[in-house]
């Protein structure tokens, strides 16, 4: 006798214990998306003008490549992580 639900056992889809890892996964990356776009605003309203040569510029300076780069990675792998999650409740 099973405890699994038939759509479960058709699917073969059961605990995968994956959920908390995901999860904390989530969390850590959007805590670390909060400085980087603050960050990120306050930089750039705190350039003197939005034109071409200035963010270039701006963006070549060592930190600000580096924090740029950060959050980039940063928020794609949020936004992955967001996209691609594979519960239970997902549709197919």
């Amino acid at each position: 006798m099973s405890l699994r639900s038939p759509l479960g056992r058709v699917l073969g889809l059961g605990s995968a214990h994956s959920g908390v890892h995901h999860w904390w996964q989530q969390r850590l990356s959007s805590v670390a998306l909060v400085p980087l776009a603050i960050w990120f605003l306050v930089s750039l309203l705190a350039l003197p003008s939005l034109g071409y040569e200035t963010v270039i510029a701006w963006m070549g300076q060592g930190w600000t490549a580096i924090l740029l780069v950060l959050f980039v990675v940063v928020a794609t792998w949020h936004s992955q992580l967001g996209i691609t999650f594979t519960g239970p409740a997902r549709a197919r």
